[in-house]
């Protein structure tokens, strides 16, 4: 005489119900967009240290032609004083070539700047450690030195600053409507489930159950359903930054190569932030599914 195996009861809601399918690709998506803003803060970050860094250890001084006097006696004057300049690491005087170049964006074919007097441009590094006292030297070029000026790319620094100030709080807020998204889905999700299910949930009911009995065999599924959700977001999210990192140009490539690469020293830090996504949907898959189930079973009873 054979002895069937014992029936396993079926679970409140099915695995493959619509709102559990529904919720399962919306997540999804939400993730891979918060693996896309949380990356995009990291390499906004990494971005402008580097670019400001770059200004910071570096100033232009410009001489430009004054009347009466020899502009190359005023570039060895200007260079005189950078020898002697406390910080100051070394210079580099440039050519007049080099100065058509950089007026080309704003005025054109260099060919067209033959016969405009290019002002001549000293290249300076300063140490990191030990910067010179900048409002000293552009005072001291301005004595000696006719027709100099100092760069010290401030202006810039300032600028990039804000920049990546106004992008990292757009970051911050699509974070954050993400998460509230994330929380009406779910919120949405556990109702219709419940919802399509709620025979099941009177006769538990009926038979004892306790609301908490309940509550613990459904958010199970959605626990599963946020965590799938957040992998899947995550290695979209990854490899998106793959293929970015193929595609963009020579210039833009170093930084992004750096947040993906194994080999880089904030490799824990990169992969953290965006291995945060997952954990944080799936404890918002579990918090929000328990408390909204145990509030609709509350209103069940």
């Amino acid at each position: 005489m054979s002895v069937s195996p014992p029936h396993r009861p079926e679970p409140i809601i099915p695995p493959r119900a619509a709102p559990l399918r529904t919720l399962t690709i919306a997540m999804t998506v939400m993730c891979y967009l918060a693996c896309l803003a949380a990356g995009a803060l990291v390499l906004i970050d990494r971005s402008v240290d580097s670019w400001t860094g770059d200004l910071a250890r570096e100033i232009t001084v410009q001489i430009r032609e004054v009347e009466g006097r020899k502009i190359e006696d005023e570039v060895k004057r200007a260079m005189g004083v950078l020898e002697g300049t406390n910080g100051v690491r070394s210079f580099t005087l440039l050519n007049e070539e080099a100065g058509r170049k950089l007026l080309e964006p704003w005025l054109g074919d260099a060919g067209d700047l033959a016969d405009l007097p290019i002002p001549r441009l000293i290249a300076v590094t300063v140490a990191p450690d030990a910067s010179p006292d900048f409002a000293a030297l552009e005072k001291k070029l301005a004595e000696d030195v006719a027709g100099a000026s100092l760069d010290t790319h401030r202006h810039w620094q300032g600028e990039l600053t804000r920049m990546a100030h106004v992008l990292t709080t757009l970051a911050y807020a699509i974070l954050f409507l993400i998460c509230i998204c994330a929380v009406a889905m779910v919120v949405f999700a556990t109702r219709a489930a419940l919802e399509a299910n709620r025979e099941i949930v009177a006769v538990l009911h009926l038979v004892g159950a306790r609301d908490r009995f309940i509550a613990r065999q459904v958010w199970r599924r959605f626990l599963k359903t946020g965590f799938t959700a957040g992998v899947v977001g995550f290695l979209l999210g990854l490899l998106t930054f793959l293929l970015a990192v193929v595609a963009a140009p020579d210039r833009f490539a170093s930084i992004q190569r750096e947040f993906v690469a194994l080999s880089s020293d904030r490799v824990a830090v990169n992969y953290a932030v965006l291995a945060a996504v997952p954990a944080v949907a799936t404890l918002i898959s579990l918090i929000t599914s328990r408390l909204t189930l145990l509030r609709i079973l509350r209103d069940l009873r």
